[in-house]
């Protein structure tokens, strides 16, 4: 059906689906969906991803009638195609929209000029004409030509791809990957759609669907095994057994299929090829990923490498001890001064405890006898950009760095080109328990010999956001010196948070309440959430949004989750004014004056850091930029673009919160958190206060958590591959590696 646009009612810019009023002289159109007639036709109401609404082109509209309940007859369109009216101005203005970049009116008027009602034909079919009009450069022309195309191309690919929320900057990426050939390989090749990044499997196999793709077909079965492996290292799990692996398969690949078409051996014939091109490795019936594999692998190696290394030992320890107590001005209990003793006499050690048990105080004692006994470079390092500003400023002595800046790693996913050792001799890794099996490789493998590395954290805290339980492991393998520091000085004598963070560890549910560790009783998420929103204002106003912090083990779904939260919070702190400047990027509204938290590793800022945003702008060209002030009095100025790595921080979830302290923590606790109704979880979000904990929720939910232990049941082989490379290595053998298993078909 050809048509012309008349108005628009609704547009989404993030998805491109709108909803508008079309005009058109086809006489078919039902009488019901009619808006307005006139003499030559009638208007009705079209709605769909990415129809073009230009007034200067017609529309070739291909779709269905559906009955809307409150707005009646509609057009839901499945496909359009933007037609040129055939007149000078309809061609002049389809060419200056912006629709060519690098074309304006005066260019446009021009080209008509020349080449009349063949304007766009000539720019299809024969582009080196147009080198014959004044202004257009060979330069010129390639820029014409590169966007002339890309239109053509991308609005082909998204309209056939937006019925499965594929968002234009998907598509963008598909362009980029596969160039001239994305729309054959979208209609005919669509798992090869896997390969790019934030294309998931059930995405790409409801494409694949409408293609008739064979189910049983070996390139979608492949690209499930993948699916149900990224799944499951984003659950923590380095491997899955053989078996499970196959059933969680088979059930993805004939969900909703009345006859199953996919068998378990079409499943173990793809493994065994995916083995054969170790895209997968197979040891003692585990499944990994390649990498992952190879992480845990050599993570284990390489840490017992250095565990086995000898270094000269430190002379009158003693004695360095009680200098340093002196220069110090402290006191360090029988346990403190074992763990000194113990980080050098070994070359591998670990210290952990809970908060406030004055693990800070033993590091200021073990780097002050460093620098006094040991010549070389220390280096100090976190895995986040808050953990590694407060060790440096608990410890007052010197600079720390992030895991990723020391070791190049710019982002989560990109390293500097030129591979380095670390150079330092003696190194210090606090939070160790937020390292992933990923980090930790990429650590232990930029260690030169010879040096001391301390790892400081407390198992007991939730483990690392990616695949792999490495600090757990590494006390379960026994062959790193451990010194556990188990008495609480932090705080004053009688805090109620470290006795209730002790009675959790220990699975104990009678907590004591009072000023500093309260207990608000609401049911259900709403009321939860109203009761939040109240405390939140009232702890603000008696300080400020920077020493209060609302943390929910949910980002999404619930009033009490992390998303609504922080909109309802801003209301309440940074509401619009009437010259407050907004922004919004792919669907969040900033302002200035928000609190907000970095979520990717950049070569300027941090995963976790957390900022005020100082003001927004227009520069002198349009494009918005922010100022983003962080704690440590940084201002960075941030484009559109890196805006989509930052959120709304007046309330985060726990797992965001680990490296961090907040004088008040403010935490919503309900069953409908079921999921999430975890010991490590629960301990984790208490043990961010320093001063206050208010818990906002139901007390069945608390004891739930308390006695749901949810630690060390990730897959990993870590420990058990530690103590094989111990055992060989101990013999003075160089022998092989342990030996893996052939797939079974």
């Amino acid at each position: 059906m050809r048509c012309r646009f008349n108005d628009r009612i609704y547009e989404n810019s993030e998805n491109g689906y709108c909803i508008a009023i079309f005009w058109t002289a086809d006489p078919s159109i039902p009488l019901e969906a009619r808006k307005k007639d006139a003499s030559t036709g009638s208007c009705f109401i079209a709605c769909g991803y990415h129809i073009p609404l230009s007034e200067n082109a017609d529309v070739e509209l291909e779709g269905s009638w559906v009955t809307h309940p409150q707005y009646g007859l509609q057009y839901k369109v499945e496909s359009s195609m933007e037609i040129v009216r055939k007149t000078k101005e309809g061609i002049i203005g389809y060419l200056s929209s912006g629709t060519i970049k690098g074309v304006g009116r005066k260019l446009a008027e021009a080209i008509y000029a020349r080449f009349g009602m063949e304007s766009l034909e000539v720019i299809e079919k024969a582009p080196e004409r147009l080198l014959s009009i004044r202004g257009i450069s060979e330069r010129k022309l390639e820029e014409i030509k590169e966007a002339f195309q890309k239109n053509q191309a991308f609005r082909e690919l998204m309209t056939y791809l937006a019925p499965f929320d594929i968002t234009p900057s998907q598509v963008q990426k598909i362009l980029l990957e596969f160039g001239p050939q994305s729309m054959q390989i979208a209609t005919t090749r669509p798992y090869q759609l896997c390969t790019i990044k934030g294309f998931g499997f059930l995405t790409v196999d409801e494409i694949a669907r409408k293609c008739c793709a064979a189910l049983n077909d070996p390139m979608r079965i492949s690209c499930c095994i993948a699916y149900v492996l990224t799944q499951a290292s984003k659950n923590g799990h380095l491997y899955l057994t053989q078996e499970t692996l196959v059933e969680q398969v088979m059930e993805t690949l004939n969900h909703n299929l009345k006859n199953p078409v996919v068998s378990h051996r079409d499943i173990q014939n793809v493994l065994y090829r995916l083995s054969l091109q170790n895209s997968i490795v197979v040891e003692k019936q585990r499944i990994y990923e390649a990498r992952l594999y190879e992480a845990e692998t050599e993570t284990a190696r390489m840490a017992v490498r250095h565990l086995l290394d000898k270094l000269p030992g430190v002379e009158h320890i003693d004695s360095a001890i009680k200098q340093a107590e002196q220069a110090l001005a402290i006191q360090l209990s029988p346990s403190q001064i074992k763990a000194v003793r113990m980080v050098f006499e070994n070359t591998v050690s670990i210290i952990t405890g809970g908060p406030g048990t004055g693990k800070t105080t033993v590091l200021q004692v073990i780097l002050y006898i460093q620098k006094l006994l040991c010549p070389g470079e220390i280096q100090l390092m976190a895995p986040t950009g808050r953990a590694a500003r407060r060790m440096a400023e608990s410890t007052g002595v010197m600079e720390a760095s992030t895991m990723h800046m020391a070791m190049g790693l710019i982002s989560d996913e990109e390293f500097c080109e030129e591979f380095q050792y670390l150079s330092a001799d003696f190194f210090n890794v606090d939070e160790f328990s937020m390292v992933d099996m990923r980090l930790a490789y990429e650590f232990f493998s930029r260690l030169k010999g010879g040096v001391r590395v301390v790892m400081i954290g407390d198992v007991d805290q939730l483990p690392s956001v990616g695949p792999g339980d490495v600090f757990r492991q590494f006390i379960q393998s026994g062959l790193i010196p451990v010194t556990v520091l188990d008495f609480v000085y932090r705080q004053t004598q009688g805090s109620r948070i470290n006795s209730n963070a002790t009675l959790i560890k220990k699975n104990k549910t009678n907590l004591q309440f009072g000023e500093d560790f309260q207990f608000i009783e609401t049911k259900g998420a709403v009321e939860t959430a109203e009761v939040v929103n109240r405390l939140y204002l009232q702890e603000v106003s008696a300080s400020d949004t920077d020493s209060v912090q609302v943390l929910s083990p949910y980002r999404v779904k619930l009033a009490s989750g992390v998303s609504q939260l922080n909109e309802t919070l801003r209301e309440l702190v940074n509401a619009k004014g009437k010259h407050t400047e907004e922004i919004k990027v792919t669907g969040r509204t900033f302002r200035s004056g928000d609190k907000i938290i970095q979520t990717k590793n950049t070569d300027l800022v941090s995963n976790g850091d957390m900022g005020t945003i100082q003001s927004l702008h227009q520069d002198a060209e349009g494009e918005w930029k922010a100022e983003i002030g962080f704690s440590d009095n940084r201002i960075v100025t941030y484009g559109k673009e890196q805006m989509e790595n930052i959120e709304l921080a007046y309330a985060t979830t726990i797992h965001k919160s680990q490296g961090s302290e907040y004088p008040v923590v403010i935490l919503p606790w309900i069953k409908a958190f079921y999921g999430m109704l975890k010991r490590n979880i629960f301990y984790t979000a208490i043990t961010r206060a320093k001063a206050k904990v208010i818990i906002v929720g139901e007390r069945n939910a608390i004891y739930q958590a308390i006695h749901t232990d949810d630690s060390g049941k990730r897959n990993t082989a870590l420990s058990e591959k530690m103590l094989g490379f111990y055992k060989e290595y101990n013999k003075g053998s160089q022998g092989q590696e342990p030996e893996q298993l052939k797939l079974a078909v």
